[in-house]
């Protein structure tokens, strides 16, 4: 595990590992193929989604496309609880290597945990991947659906959010599993952070047309620019 970092950095484009990270992250798994006893460690990457995120699928597929053999399937079920056809697109990589370096981090004992490892490379297209499969847009909140991560793994990732990006996360009680909620004070900075990331398929995950945001955006993201900006200058803004 020495050197995780550079590792990463040298097994993918900065691109497909933003999509793979923040996939990850979010509704995406990898599947291990080989844990190395007999073989090298390999997996590979499932991307599946509901009919409604279809585009979304034939996009990753487009940013993966190299590491990928076969173009996006449809596949069909009968929910019997619901008595409807279900739909959904799914695809999955070629099983490499180097996936098998993220399975190492991302998975203990067969569980998703979130790695620390990712953390010195995580950027901004990670988090709009994320947002994008795992957040819901609340209308003046965000929620990201962080339910298959243990309550420890949770507290890492808000103060992370709050280090790296001045937002203040709260770790919020969903039944017998936590999620991660970002308030109405850091709405428009969070979206201003991501928005740059979000194909149009997915527009709806940002809630207002591009260009209503846009001058907003360019405000706070000027007044960051500005080298004695504070955190609660750049707060206030966001209440306008």
């Amino acid at each position: 595990m020495d050197n995780i970092v550079g590792r990463l950095q040298s097994a993918f484009p900065s691109h497909q590992l933003d999509v793979i990270i923040g996939s990850l992250l979010g509704d995406v798994r990898l599947e291990c193929r080989s844990k190395g006893i007999r073989a090298s460690y390999t997996a590979r990457l499932r991307v599946h989604h509901g009919d409604k995120q279809k585009e979304y699928v034939w996009w990753k597929y487009k940013m993966l496309k190299d590491l990928v053999s076969k173009e996006p399937r449809e596949i069909s079920w009968l929910n019997k609880k619901r008595n409807l056809k279900e739909v959904s697109w799914y695809f999955h990589t070629k099983s490499l290597k180097n996936f098998g370096i993220i399975h190492e981090i991302f998975y203990k004992n067969g569980v998703k945990k979130f790695p620390t490892e990712i953390l010195p490379i995580f950027s901004d297209q990670m988090l709009a991947v994320w947002y994008m499969d795992d957040g819901s847009n609340n209308g003046g909140d965000i929620t990201l659906n962080t339910h298959s991560f243990s309550f420890e793994d949770q507290k890492v990732i808000a103060d992370f959010l709050k280090e790296k990006y001045h937002l203040h996360p709260t770790i919020v009680k969903d039944r017998n599993q936590w999620k991660i909620a970002i308030g109405r004070n850091d709405y428009t900075r969070f979206i201003s952070i991501v928005t740059p990331f979000i194909p149009e398929v997915m527009n709806y995950k940002i809630d207002n047309p591009r260009i209503d945001l846009s001058s907003k955006i360019d405000r706070v993201l000027a007044e960051e620019a500005g080298a004695n900006t504070s955190v609660l200058e750049v707060e206030n803004l966001e209440k306008v």
